[in-house]
């Protein structure tokens, strides 16, 4: 593990494939109300000196980020880690959350000051914070993968499947749906039986039909 000089966290982000402006797609871990640690997939936004976080208002995220305090924005390429905290509760092996905040498995940590929250729309509210320390677990780059890169995809298109079959959004759960068939095809193409991103399309799979979904 190696801590980050706190006068270039900005730059350290950038390197770490925050670009400015950019969404990134990454792991954020908030404190509940009694104490513990809620860790969940969202996408975040560098802008300026800070961090953008866009959360749904009827999430668990939403409710402990009103609290304000401190969060950490954990990046990791392992589709696992998506689909465990995405699906607590029909996964069954989650992963820790470490002294620090850091997720067990992390490549990198960001921790964060939690600031002002600004109401966007009927579903999402807008937070901002301030990035105060960076941890980097990771010491080697990785060769871009299509299949985690696809596996990652259908994780996030099955959070926005569920949320809009509930809200009776049943034409865009459908094309989610669609999508998230052709991301698995990648993955089964170009990844092996086994690997992560193979296992998790497969889990992925499953647990969309529990729900009496299918493509």
């Amino acid at each position: 593990m190696a801590l980050v000089d706190a006068t270039d966290l900005v730059g350290t982000l950038g390197k770490l494939g925050f670009a400015q402006g950019c969404i990134v797609e990454a792991i954020l871990v908030t404190v509940k109300g009694d104490g513990s640690f809620n860790a969940a997939p969202m996408g975040v936004r560098l802008v300026g000196l800070r961090i953008e976080l866009r959360p749904y208002r009827t999430s668990a995220t939403y409710a402990n980020l009103r609290r304000g305090g401190t969060a950490t924005i954990n990046t990791t390429h392992d589709p696992l880690l998506f689909l465990a905290t995405a699906f607590k509760d029909q996964v069954e092996e989650q992963p820790l959350v470490e002294p620090g905040m850091r997720l067990q498995g992390a490549d990198s940590t960001v921790t964060v000051d939690v600031q002002k929250e600004e109401v966007t729309s009927c579903e999402r509210s807008l937070f901002f914070a301030t990035p105060v320390k960076i941890t980097v677990g990771e010491a080697y780059p990785r060769a871009f993968s299509r299949g985690r890169a696809q596996a990652v995809e259908a994780v996030i298109h099955a959070t926005r499947v569920k949320a809009f079959s509930e809200q009776g959004r049943a034409a865009e759960a459908w094309e989610l749906l669609r999508r998230m068939e052709e991301c698995a095809a990648t993955v089964r193409r170009v990844s092996q039986p086994g690997s992560p991103e193979y296992v998790a399309v497969d889990r992925l799979d499953e647990i969309t039909r529990s729900w009496g979904l299918k493509a």
